[in-house]
This record gives C-alpha cells, sequence and structure tokens, in this order.
C-alpha cells in the first residue's frame, strides 16, 4: 500500500528540518541526549560526527550480525557506522534522512570509517521517512526537465513520482531484516504504517 503523492511537511516537521540543518554544521547542545555507547565502536567514528549526534539511545542491542538494518532519520551516521560494526560485512545498513546537510555529514566520512573497521557496507538514502518507497535523489534528476510552471507539468511530477515508487523504491518492500530509529519516529505517526507497509 504505497502512498500516491508525497505528503507535505507539517510546519513542526518543517521546524524540526530547520533546526538539524543548524546543528549540523555547528553543534547544539540543547539537541544533545547523554548516552553511553560501547567505546570500540566509537573509535572508529570521526569526531566531527560525535559531535553533531542527536539521538537519545542506543540501539546496537537489537541488532545481529549478518542482518540488513534500516535507520529511519539518519542524521550525521553515527547509529549506521556503529550498526556496520555490528552487522558486520555480510551485514548492511541503510539510512534514511532528508536533511541534505546531515547526509552531507555523514556520506562525507564513509571511506575513512570502512578503511577504519575493514568493510565498507553502510550507504545513506535521501528521502523521506514517511515515504520510504520515494528517492528524493532520484526524482530530482528524472525531474529536471520539468519547468514546472503549468498545471500539467505538476501533474507529470505526480505521475514521476509514482513510476518511481512502483518501478525504483528507495527501500522496496520486505528487504530489510530491522528498522531503528534513534527518537525520530515521535516526529510522525505516518511512520509506523510506513514501516509496517515497506520493511
Amino acid at each position: 500500500m504505497t502512498p500516491t503523492t508525497s505528503p507535505a511537511p507539517t510546519d513542526r516537521e518543517a521546524a524540526v528540518a530547520q533546526r538539524y540543518a543548524a546543528a549540523a554544521g555547528a553543534q547544539e547542545p540543547a539537541l544533545c541526549c547523554p548516552v553511553q555507547y560501547r567505546r570500540e565502536y566509537l573509535e572508529a567514528i570521526p569526531e566531527e560526527i560525535l559531535q553533531r549526534d542527536y539521538g537519545c539511545g542506543d540501539p546496537s542491542q537489537y541488532v545481529r550480525e549478518g542482518e540488513t538494518v534500516l535507520d529511519l532519520g539518519s542524521g550525521g551516521g553515527k547509529i549506521c557506522y556503529i550498526l556496520s560494526q555490528v552487522v558486520g560485512p555480510a551485514g548492511r545498513v541503510i539510512g534514511v534522512d532528508c536533511n541534505q546537510e546531515m547526509l552531507a555529514l555523514a556520506r562525507r566520512y564513509r571511506e575513512a570509517v570502512a578503511g577504519r573497521i575493514g568493510h565498507a557496507n553502510v550507504e545513506f538514502r535521501y528521502g523521506l521517512i514517511q515515504d520510504l518507497a520515494l528517492d528524493l535523489e532520484q526524482l530530482a534528476e528524472q525531474a529536471r526537465g520539468l519547468a514546472l510552471d503549468s498545471p500539467q507539468d505538476w501533474l507529470d511530477l505526480r505521475q514521476l513520482e509514482q513510476r518511481l515508487r512502483r518501478e525504483s523504491p528507495m527501500i522496496p518492500d520486505a528487504s530489510v531484516d530491522c528498522v531503528v530509529s534513534n527518537c525520530v519516529l515521535k516526529l510522525s505517526l505516518r511512520i509506523h504504517r510506513e514501516v509496517f507497509f515497506h520493511a
């Protein structure tokens, strides 16, 4: 049961997006929650990511070696990089976030972390966690020719969204073993429905 259009962000979601975009560039202590992580996992993660982490828990105890794990609202990537060590080289970790600044931070260190832990099994995707079928980077690439200055262009964009969800979903149905989210699920009830149908 796939949504037919991208859900419009609420005012609260827009405010959260702006705040986390700013926090990707400069640490915001008010967003931090003290959490104890296993030291050996943190040693492989660059300091910039550790300083820009705004989660409130450690889901690593729920993940097993060899699993494919989906992290909803992956932010700067700290949890993804921790989980990449837990699942090992036979596993895989996919982080999804709609905040481009946080995604850029997470992606910046993929090769460095892979070099430190000995395997590369993490990827970060640009999308809404309440619409897991739609890859926003694919949408942007394929919508380049649309001027969006006529009603027909907007209808064409909606059809493109539907086709991408159907033909190349960002997260294919039944493709992950475990879904984690470090406090972001409270931002939208639609996410629970999305996880049930797509993960």
